[in-house]
């Protein structure tokens, strides 16, 4: 058991050193109690160290993610949203998915995904067109000035519309790739509590609360 306990501290260094101590202490408490000595006994009770922990993991960032959705500043909230789904995603792939429920959700998942993917790419690729549209129709206008000052003057114009419009409609993509982040980390926490049980620890410590 020690050997088990030793590998899942080393591997929960993601997490503050209180909150590990406190996981630490909830398992070896419950392989005490339960009289699980051996590494193998703790690995078929609560599987191997490293899917524990990522299971761990997800729960901790789902956790803080919700305790701090009040006091975290906008731009913050998609980088642990995209941290959160990630580590659901680790979690997810390390529980073994036997039971047809499971497979759907997994299946739906992989679709949710490939789904908000294309749509980010979609945002980027339009961004980077009118990008290269803008700077290619100054380059351009700025290049036959000498020779027909009108016509240089309509594509310098077209050029600075396009800069003006990727300008104006930067708060929109950002709103539109938030809110995409925020979709997929909503799906994938409502997935991730579906497809992967409490182990008996956590329904055993449960218990112990009642």
């Amino acid at each position: 058991m020690d050997d088990y306990i030793t590998e899942l501290t080393a591997l929960l260094g993601q997490l503050d050193p209180d909150e590990r101590n406190e996981v630490v202490d909830f398992y070896t408490e419950y392989l005490q109690d339960g009289n699980f000595t051996t590494y193998n006994d703790c690995v078929r009770e609560l599987g191997t160290p490293r899917q524990l922990t990522r299971k761990i993991l997800a729960d901790y960032s789902i956790k803080n993610l919700d305790a701090g959705s009040s006091t975290q500043s906008r731009t913050a909230k998609p980088k642990e949203d995209m941290k959160t789904v990630w580590l659901i995603i680790l979690a997810v792939l390390s529980t073994p998915v036997t039971i047809p429920l499971a497979l759907g959700l997994a299946g739906l998942s992989i679709g949710v995904f490939a789904a908000a993917f294309g749509i980010i790419v979609g945002l980027l690729g339009l961004i980077f067109g009118v990008v290269v549209s803008g700077l290619a129709s100054l380059v351009i206008g700025i290049s036959i000035l000498p020779s027909d000052i009108w016509l240089g003057v309509l594509y310098t114009g077209i050029g600075i519309a396009f800069v003006g419009l990727i300008i104006l409609m930067t708060p929109l993509f950002s709103a539109a790739f938030n809110g995409v982040v925020r979709g997929v980390t909503t799906f994938s926490r409502w997935a991730y509590q579906k497809i992967v049980p409490k182990n008996r620890a956590e329904k055993h410590g449960r218990r112990r609360q009642k």
